[in-house]
């Protein structure tokens, strides 16, 4: 039997062949939590519905936090995408047309990726690690609309970011109906578009509001939305 002459590496797995192989884990760990729940979300479980060995999974993600944190990722990836094409194909357009337009995409990312990483947007019943890890990633993925909100009201960030965290909720709770059964898309995406666009507007008026009392002279908006050039 001939052997590798001496001091020759190893051969390692290829790039293309890691990235690919750590997406099929990644689609298999989602399966995993849209249809088991977060508790069965692990190595072991991980390994055996891909197929492969514990060894194998834990060279990609050392660790369960690592796994949660690619899920969440990937996820937020995709809604980041969709939200970006649904800005573009919208713009210009009415608060409502806009608003049902971001609806429609996280609907389209909850069929494509399950409704699992979707629920822990706002992470409950989770160890304080995967918790944060929660809200660091989505945090990030909604930090640009945050600072769209602000430019499109007038507000400081601090406040688009709180005027936003009522959106997001607002719309969570809104599509809930359809999540478990007793709404149906269309049922769902109205509702959605009801409560959100409703209170896009009322906070629209308030900074107008505001900004009118304090000596700011803000004009009538005609409810349309447009691309603004910024300036810093």
């Amino acid at each position: 039997m001939s052997k590798s002459p001496p001091g020759r590496p190893k051969k390692s797995e290829s790039r293309p062949n890691a990235e690919r192989r750590k997406r099929e884990l990644v689609a298999h760990a989602a399966r995993i939590l849209n249809e088991r729940g977060i508790e069965e979300l692990h190595v072991t479980a991980l390994a055996q519905s891909a197929g492969v060995s514990r060894p194998l999974v834990y060279r990609v993600f050392p660790t369960r936090e690592a796994l949660f944190r690619a899920v969440l990722e990937d996820f937020a990836a995709d809604v980041g995408a969709r939200f970006h094409e649904a800005l573009v194909r919208a713009l210009p357009g009415t608060v409502d047309s806009l608003t049902r337009a971001f609806i429609e995409a996280s609907c389209d990312a909850i069929e494509a990726k399950g409704a699992g990483p979707w629920a822990l947007i706002d992470p409950r019943g989770v160890t304080p690690e995967l918790a944060r890890i929660s809200t660091e990633i989505f945090g990030r993925m909604l930090d640009p609309w945050r600072d769209r909100l602000a430019e499109f009201l007038g507000v400081p960030k601090r406040r688009a970011a709180n005027h936003l965290g009522i959106i997001v909720a607002a719309g969570r709770a809104a599509l809930a109906g359809w999540l478990d059964g007793a709404l149906s898309r269309a049922e769902a995406v109205g509702d959605a578009t009801v409560s959100v666009a409703g209170l896009m507007n009322a906070f629209a008026s308030a900074a107008r509001e505001a900004e009118a009392g304090d000596g700011g002279g803000a004009g009538e908006g005609d409810g349309r939305v447009r691309a603004r050039r910024r300036t810093h």
